[in-house]
């Protein structure tokens, strides 16, 4: 009696195996390959995902009062999570960031990009000075030190620094620097706002303007929020309510004054704003 052939199980697993580690091995070789680079927005504007501007990762404090966390989950609208390690960032620390990015724009993610200290500070409307550039290490430093993870209904995920690595030579003052290729899948579509940089600017020395301009300017419409809502997005340390309020307002104040908004109302604890000439954005509801 003739007998049944029957395949060798372990056979075909190691066929389907060798399969799988081919086509790994494919994806790897397309990524490290893929060439990845920011949207190239229009001159006088910088651009950043909406995820850094509708959450608490960088905050409107003072240098004095940063302080270090270790996986902490910040504060954020709706839709986004980020979770947060290092010492906490501010606005100065963006305003570096967005800089070094502004500049960047032009090179492929993942590969290395030369800048003066000076280049970066004139960018910045900045003096040329031994005080700056140490502030301007100092900075960067912190960027590539921090790790952050963030999430997105909208967009896709980032777990990394903000600045995988730099070089500062210390004869030049040149910066070396490499960003990494993952952070494009924070600069989804939809998913980022180009920055009026002029603006900015003229808000140097005012964190919480500042933030409330970030936040604002990634929305074209904005939906009224409530004054314990702007509290935690903008990070501040202010524990009184009564008195952030005020600073909300002279804020707001400063926003109408450069001519980003039209006018704003604050009546009880809800805020609402109208941006000057606002482009078209998503519309994301705010958690109050």
């Amino acid at each position: 009696m003739m007998q049944k052939l029957i395949p060798d199980d372990s056979d075909s697993q190691r066929k389907i195996a060798e399969i799988i580690e081919n086509m790994r091995k494919v994806a790897e070789e397309r990524e490290a390959t893929a060439v990845y680079q920011f949207p190239l927005w229009h001159e006088g504007k910088s651009g950043s995902p909406n995820s850094f501007l509708r959450s608490a990762l960088v905050a409107a404090i003072q240098g004095k009062d940063r302080v270090y966390l270790e996986d902490v989950t910040l504060f954020s609208q709706q839709g986004i999570t980020v979770k947060f390690t290092g010492k906490q960032l501010n606005q100065e620390d963006m305003t570096v960031w967005l800089t070094l990015v502004d500049l960047a724009r032009q090179h492929p993610l993942g590969t290395e990009c030369s800048f003066t200290a000076y280049g970066i500070l004139k960018h910045m409307g900045l003096a040329i000075g031994g005080d700056q550039r140490k502030r301007l290490l100092e900075n960067t430093k912190r960027l590539a030190a921090c790790l952050i993870e963030i999430k997105s209904s909208n967009s896709g995920s980032y777990y990394g620094h903000l600045i995988d690595e730099f070089v500062v030579d210390e004869n030049t003052k040149h910066y070396k620097l490499t960003l990494n290729k993952k952070l494009i899948n924070l600069f989804g579509e939809k998913d980022w706002t180009a920055l009026n940089w002029e603006q900015r600017k003229q808000l140097r020395s005012k964190p919480l303007a500042q933030k409330l301009h970030e936040y604002y300017s990634s929305h074209e419409r904005p939906l009224p929020v409530t004054i314990p809502f702007l509290h935690d997005i903008t990070g501040s340390n202010n524990s009184q309510l009564r008195d952030f309020k005020r600073s909300i307002k002279a804020a707001l104040e400063g926003l109408v004054k450069i001519g980003f908004l039209a006018n704003y109302k604050v009546e009880g604890d809800k805020v609402t704003v109208e941006r000057k000439n606002p482009r078209a954005l998503p519309q994301i509801k705010a958690k109050d």
